[in-house]
C-alpha cells in the first residue's frame, strides 16, 4: 500500500518544491533545518519538564507539599527554556506557512521579541538563584552535568536567537520572502479552536514521544520476559513522532489540490496501524500486568506514580484520534477544494 501511495500522489511531481525558484528552495531549507534544531533538544526539555512535574506531583501525593514547591522554583529555568524552544519551533513554522508577507514579518518580529524576554529572564533567574543561595553554586549538577549553568548560557542563546528573529524580520521588510504563502491559518488563525488545538496536543504528544522513543531504548527491559511489551510500549511512543513528521514533511509539502487526498489515506494508513499497537499494548499489559512497573517505570512517571496505565492508554488514544481527524479533515478539504 506504501508503494502505491507514494506513485499515486507523493511522487517528486506532487510536492510543493518542484514549484518553487531556486531561491524560495534555500529559504525553504532554511526554515526545514529551522525546525529540526527547535524540535530536538525542545522534546528532551519537554520530556524533562514532563517527568519533573510528575515527581512533584509525587511529593505532593506522598505529604511533602514544601518540597514540590521547592523542586518548582528550582526548576523554573528548565521550563522557560522549553518554553523558549518550543515557542521557535511554533513562530518559525507559523513564518514558513504565513497567509501574506505581512503575518510573515509580525511572526518573527512577535516570536523574536518574546525569545528575549524569555533568555533574559532565563539567565537573570539563574543568576539571582546563584546569588541567593536558591542554588549551591553554579554547577549543581542536578538536573543535567552543568545545571544550572547550562540554563544560564541557554538564556544568553536564546537573547541572541530573539534579535536574530527581529532582524530577519527587518531584513524580510527590505526583501520580500521568496516563499509562497497559504490560506491554512494553522495555530494563528479561526481554526485554533479546531484543528489548531489538536495540531498543538500532537505536536506535545510527538516531542514527548520522541524524546521517550530514545529514551526508552536505554530504559525499557527488552531482556527479561517483557519483549513484546517493551516493544509495542516503544512504537506507541515512536508513531507519534511518525505522524508529526508524516504531516509536517510530507503532508504540508504536498501540492494544495491533492492535499485532502493525501490526508485521508495516510490517515487510514496510521489509524490501521495504531489500532493494531494499542490492542496489543492492552493484550500484553493484560499478559504481564506488572510489565510497566518492572520493565518501563523509567519512561512511565504518570504510571509509576498513579499504579494504573494512564499514560500508555493515553497515547494509545492519542494515536487513534490523530488519524480520525486527518481523516475527517482530509474529506473536509476534498469537498471544499482547499488546502
Amino acid at each position: 500500500m506504501g508503494g502505491i501511495l507514494m506513485e499515486a500522489y507523493l511522487t517528486r511531481n506532487d510536492r510543493i518544491k518542484t514549484q518553487l525558484s531556486p531561491e524560495a528552495r534555500r529559504e525553504r531549507r532554511f526554515y526545514m533545518f529551522l525546525s529540526v534544531i527547535a524540535f530536538i533538544p525542545g522534546a528532551f526539555a519537554l520530556w524533562e519538564i514532563n517527568y519533573e512535574l510528575w515527581n512533584m506531583i509525587g511529593s505532593v501525593a506522598s505529604g511533602s507539599p514544601d518540597m514540590a514547591l521547592t523542586e518548582a522554583l528550582r526548576m523554573v529555568p528548565l521550563y522557560l527554556v522549553g518554553a523558549a524552544l518550543i515557542l521557535f519551533l511554533v513562530y518559525t513554522n507559523g513564518a514558513y506557512r504565513a497567509k501574506n508577507e505581512k503575518a510573515r514579518i509580525r511572526k518573527w518580529l512577535a516570536g523574536g521579541t518574546v525569545t528575549v524576554i524569555l533568555g533574559v529572564i532565563t539567565a537573570a533567574y539563574v543568576v539571582i538563584g546563584v546569588v541567593l543561595g536558591e542554588y549551591g553554586e553554579l554547577i549543581e549538577g542536578y538536573v543535567s552535568p552543568l545545571y544550572p549553568l547550562d540554563m544560564l548560557l541557554a538564556g544568553v542563546v536564546f537573547i541572541g536567537i530573539g534579535f536574530l528573529s527581529i532582524h530577519y524580520a527587518a531584513v524580510l521588510r527590505r526583501k520580500p520572502s521568496a516563499l509562497p504563502y497559504v490560506t491554512d491559518k494553522g495555530l494563528f488563525g479561526l481554526r485554533l479552536c479546531t484543528f489548531g488545538c489538536l495540531r498543538a496536543l500532537g505536536l506535545a504528544m510527538a516531542m514527548i514521544g520522541f524524546a521517550a522513543s530514545v529514551w526508552g531504548i536505554f530504559v525499557l527491559d527488552f531482556t527479561h520476559g517483557y519483549l513484546m511489551y517493551s516493544i509495542v510500549l516503544w512504537l506507541n511512543y515512536f508513531t507519534a513522532f511518525v505522524m508529526y513528521f508524516v504531516y509536517k514533511y510530507i503532508f504540508c509539502e504536498t501540492k494544495p489540490e491533492i492535499r485532502g487526498t493525501a490526508a485521508v489515506r495516510l490517515g487510514a494508513i496510521f489509524l490501521i496501524v495504531n489500532v493494531v499497537l494499542f490492542a496489543l499494548h492492552l493484550v500484553t499489559v493484560q499478559i504481564w500486568n506488572e510489565a510497566p512497573n518492572v520493565a518501563a517505570f523509567g519512561i512511565l512517571p504518570a504510571d509509576f506514580l498513579s499504579s494504573m496505565n494512564v499514560f500508555a492508554v493515553a497515547y494509545g488514544l492519542n494515536n487513534i484520534l490523530t488519524p480520525i481527524v486527518a481523516i475527517a479533515r482530509g474529506l473536509v478539504m476534498e469537498k471544499k477544494g482547499t488546502n
